[in-house]
């Protein structure tokens, strides 16, 4: 090798006041650009862009929402309980998106609305369910005979 080359090759100060990139990079510093497993999502990629979370409990709300409605038919008691607890957890996640709406998905906001609705229509079908009931067995504990006539007409 001749006498230039080993020059070359030594540790020479990088100049910071130049507008150009040296002509060849310090060994040893690895790749100027990260590999692309370490790349950050494009944005709206995997729950909204940089920094945004999902809100905590919106998946919970919209399960228990939609498990809420056919659970009114068994006598209103779980549709009851279960769509109360949509209700508050979906409108809990609705206020603290509204609040900060650039630090949460917007597919959690939509996932908590939809549990607060239907955490809403499964509460009142099930008050409704509860209050048809309690009627009938009101009007059975009255009137039996009526009762009796009413459901002999089924046979």
């Amino acid at each position: 090798m001749s006498e230039e080359q080993e020059n070359t090759s030594k540790n020479n100060p990088i100049d910071l006041n130049k507008s150009e990139p040296p002509a060849n990079p310090p060994s040893g510093f690895g790749p100027i650009t990260p590999p692309p497993f370490q790349q950050q999502p494009p944005f709206g990629q995997f729950g909204g862009g940089m920094g945004q979370q999902n809100l905590p409990n919106s998946t919970v709300a919209l399960v228990l929402g939609i498990l809420a409605l056919p659970a009114c038919c068994f006598y209103g008691v779980f549709g009851l309980i279960f769509g109360i607890v949509a209700w508050v957890l979906g409108a809990g996640d609705v206020k603290k998106y509204q609040l900060n709406p650039t630090m949460y998905t917007e597919s959690s906001y939509k996932n908590a609305k939809a549990g607060k609705i239907c955490g809403m229509i499964a509460t009142i079908l099930s008050i409704l369910f509860i209050v048809v009931v309690v009627l009938v067995v009101a009007g059975a504990i009255t009137n039996p005979e009526a009762y009796d006539r009413f459901f002999r007409g089924f046979k």
